[in-house]
């Protein structure tokens, strides 16, 4: 059975990049959101496996939509990577402290970012990379 990745992005380019990134990954179905909004009905409506959030969104913040996240049964338990250009050691033990699972800067290292998200969906049912 395919892992469910929700990825929260505003932003064009991101989304592709995004999309090529978890492309290298077997049995995983890429979902996407331009909001929080929007990606919290995702979330909400499908049995999502892991959730990548930009923390800058148009409306609702990621911190925000994290919140919401942890406060619903039904999405509590789904691990959080946020996504952020916010990358001074300050920013990063923020969105630890408010409960992202993993806090990844941009521009991503992609080696890296894959090993946390095959991780991440080992823990909820299992992935593996792509080794084409």
């Amino acid at each position: 059975m395919a892992s469910i990745v929700l990825c929260i992005e505003d932003n064009d380019l991101n989304m592709l990049v995004m999309k090529h990134v978890v492309k290298r990954l077997h049995d995983v179905v890429l979902r996407e959101a331009v909001n929080a909004e929007e990606g919290l009905e995702i979330a909400l409506n499908e049995d999502v496996d892991l959730v990548i959030m930009d923390i800058q969104l148009p409306g609702m913040n990621g911190y925000e939509a994290l919140q919401r996240l942890k406060e619903h049964e039904k999405t509590s338990h789904i691990p959080v990577i946020a996504l952020s250009s916010f990358a001074e050691k300050v920013d990063i033990e923020r969105g630890l402290e408010a409960g992202f699972t993993e806090y990844v800067t941009k521009p991503i290292r992609v080696g890296h970012f894959l090993q946390i998200v095959e991780r991440l969906l080992m823990s909820t049912g299992g992935v593996m990379l792509d080794q084409e």
